[in-house]
């Protein structure tokens, strides 16, 4: 616990013995829970991590292999604390950043908190061609939504309770990452912010395949916002319509 509030930390994984034993390690005490998302690992994932004192859970879903988004959705699930935390397996992302986004939302009354790695602090972390793609990618949110976005393809981020109640989400694969953070985003009910944070050289490979997951991508963006994100503006009118008549009556 900490500052009163409870967190949870959601790590998805997907054959990431080696890294999970590192991460794990090294997790703050005040984390009430770790629970760890397995989706479809061949390798020792969940024994290391029941092992090292987390929660596991299987989730077998996927899209063409690929189950990030569904690990995601059933990681918020199965979450009770007051804050939900996530980042990836791969042991890139900053352990000890956790309370400093925590403390963020608490003194900024935010819902929702991207961890963004941009600028890097170091150059060398990621391929040229991964940077690149993401500044595009970034990029195209500012044009299409008019938000300076830092980092669409971070995979840290904090929930708290009403995010997680008001998120619809729908992508089971890589568009999970641009899907949250665009849902936060455009819902009026909940509070966004982003934090910057260290990136750190994974341990392994990556699963993606960086040219198809980006084009994937930047279809995603443009079709949630001219398709669904449109929708929903307009439900969040009609709503907000609705219960201005209401209280007229009322009054």
């Amino acid at each position: 616990m900490f500052k009163g509030k409870t967190i949870t930390l959601a790590i998805p994984c997907k054959n990431e013995e080696i890294a999970i034993a590192s991460l794990l390690k090294k997790v703050p005490k005040f984390v009430d829970e770790v629970i760890v998302i397995d989706n479809n690992s061949s390798d020792n994932t969940r024994a290391v991590a029941k092992k090292l004192g987390a929660k596991v859970f299987v989730e077998k879903r996927h899209v063409d292999g690929i189950g990030y988004g569904y690990a995601h959705q059933k990681a918020i699930k199965e979450t009770t604390t007051d804050y939900l935390i996530t980042m990836d397996g791969d042991n890139t992302y900053p352990l000890d950043a956790i309370e400093k986004v925590v403390s963020l939302a608490e003194k900024k009354k935010l819902n929702f908190i991207s961890c963004n790695r941009f600028p890097l602090k170091d150059e060398e972390v990621l391929s040229g061609i991964r940077q690149l793609g993401v500044w595009i990618l970034n990029f195209e949110v500012r044009v299409l939504y008019g938000y300076p976005m830092q980092d669409i393809l971070s995979g840290m981020w904090l929930m708290d309770r009403t995010a997680r109640k008001k998120l619809k989400l729908q992508e089971g694969g890589w568009n999970l990452s641009p899907e949250i953070k665009l849902a936060a985003l455009s819902n009026p009910q909940v509070a966004f912010g982003e934090y910057h944070i260290a990136h750190h050289e994974r341990a392994g490979e990556s699963k993606q395949l960086i040219w198809k997951t980006g084009f994937e991508h930047l279809v995603y963006i443009l079709y949630r916002r001219i398709w669904i994100d449109s929708k929903l503006n307009a439900l969040f009118a009609l709503k907000q319509n609705s219960d201005s008549l209401s209280l007229s009556f009322e009054n």
